[in-house]
């Protein structure tokens, strides 16, 4: 991670499907790489204001496998759907 001594600012220009590309002073900020998982936290108590972290590759997909199957976990909430009734 570089290590700075006061704000970064860079420009990114949100384009079609709301896709951006992040600018590689907020890359080299967050010490991301390829393939990293970016969060975006947004607070409606400050309108136009996001914070972005850069999300430990430990937790991506500590969890797998942890309730069961894709299979079991997709078929228990079905059998939870169906017992609200209509």
């Amino acid at each position: 991670m570089t290590i700075t001594t006061g704000p970064i600012a860079a420009d990114a220009r949100l384009r079609a499907k709301n896709q951006i590309t992040v600018p590689d002073a907020i890359v080299r900020a967050l010490g991301a790489t390829p393939d990293d998982v970016l969060a975006f936290e947004a607070d409606p108590g400050e309108p136009g204001v996001v914070h972005v972290r850069r999300m430990p590759r430990d937790f991506s997909g500590s969890l797998t496998g942890m309730w069961g199957s894709t299979e079991e976990v997709l078929a228990y909430i079905q059998e939870e759907r169906a017992s609200w009734g209509e």
